[in-house]
């Protein structure tokens, strides 16, 4: 029983430990200081920098497959709706 009692303050104790550090928390995320547009878009460009961009070719060669995946799909669809459509009305016609 009195185990059972220690559990019980245990787990207590711990809910109100997490519950202070989460307050904790949320009192170092308001306490930050606000940033002018001018500071945030220099702070962007800094970050586009870093950025490692495609070349030209690869930004091509993915065009390429993604027309061409999105041209194949549009026709494999167009078939099978076909096939479902004849299916039908060869059912309907019996």
């Amino acid at each position: 029983m009195a185990n059972e009692l220690d559990k019980s303050a245990q787990k207590a104790a711990d809910k109100e430990k997490k519950a202070k550090q989460l307050a904790a928390m949320k009192a170092t995320a308001a306490k930050k200081p606000k940033k002018s547009p001018i500071q945030y878009f220099k702070e962007v460009k800094s970050e586009f920098k870093k950025v490692s961009w495609p070349s030209r070719k690869q930004v091509f060669n993915n065009t390429v497959v993604v027309l061409t995946t999105i041209v194949v799909s549009g026709v494999a669809i167009w078939a099978v709706d076909l096939l479902f459509n004849f299916i039908w009305k060869t059912m309907l016609s019996m």
